[in-house]
């Protein structure tokens, strides 16, 4: 879809979409090197990024540009260095001018979560 296609940074670090269709989403990524924090764990704005393009890709469509009016994120667990992990969005809500979604951030096998989204969406006319 083209308003999430191009997002740049989701390319710059270097998010990869798993699955896209209008409700869900699910988005794979990696906490290498460039994106710790200081004590060494995923930096939380590299989390936060990761939720909010999964978010994005679930309530976007072709034919629904929405952009994000509100986010909240907990951080659960510290995300260890070079961890593979996925962000699994949901829409909750949507109706003509507004989307709820939530993201769960967690390792590969889901065994562990590292963090919980939610979002607010306005969807554009």
């Amino acid at each position: 879809m083209p308003n999430t296609d191009f997002d740049k940074l989701a390319q710059t670090l270097k998010f990869k979409k798993a699955e896209s269709s209008p409700g869900k989403a699910v988005v794979h990524a990696c906490a290498e090197e460039a994106f710790l924090n200081g004590v060494g764990i995923a930096h939380g704005g590299f989390l936060f990024a990761l939720a909010d393009y999964a978010s994005a890709l679930a309530v976007n469509t072709d034919s629904i540009v929405a952009v994000s009016s509100n986010s909240v994120i907990n951080f659960i667990n510290p995300c260890p260095r070079e961890t593979e992990i996925v962000a699994k969005a949901c829409v909750s809500y949507q109706n003509a001018k507004t989307a709820m979604c939530n993201v769960e951030i967690s390792n590969i096998d889901a065994s562990l979560t590292y963090a919980s989204f939610q979002s607010r969406f306005i969807i554009k006319k």
